[in-house]
């Protein structure tokens, strides 16, 4: 494909746009620990965060993070630690963490997203 009096560097910027907004991304927000999206359920307590993979965003900067499959009262979440250890799982059965583990045991935080 050749377009005559456009350099290549801003039209592959301009592409990869074209790309992230058509791949419906989600809100980005950063990590540069482990990062994953949680689904919050507050009407228990203590509160409980049932966790889901996020995915790395192409044509973003490194460490940036979406959660584009997750619905409902969601937050985006860095943990210190990795969840993935935690009982050993069989594939689709999701992490559930109580607000104590959540904070203390994997050391997590929520992390506001941003377009």
């Amino acid at each position: 494909m050749q377009f005559l009096g456009i350099s290549k560097g801003p039209l592959v910027v301009f592409m990869l746009l074209i790309v992230a907004c058509a791949a419906n991304t989600g809100r980005l927000f950063e990590c540069s620990t482990y990062p994953y999206c949680v689904k919050k359920d507050i009407s228990v307590s203590p509160m409980k965060y049932t966790f889901a993979p996020a995915r790395q965003t192409l044509g973003a900067l490194t460490g940036t993070w979406s959660c584009p499959s997750v619905n409902g009262n969601t937050a985006n979440a860095c943990c210190v630690h990795p969840t993935g250890l935690k009982d050993a799982r069989k594939h689709n059965h999701p992490l559930i963490l109580n607000s104590y583990q959540f904070y203390n045991e994997f050391k997590c935080t929520e992390v506001e997203g941003h377009n």
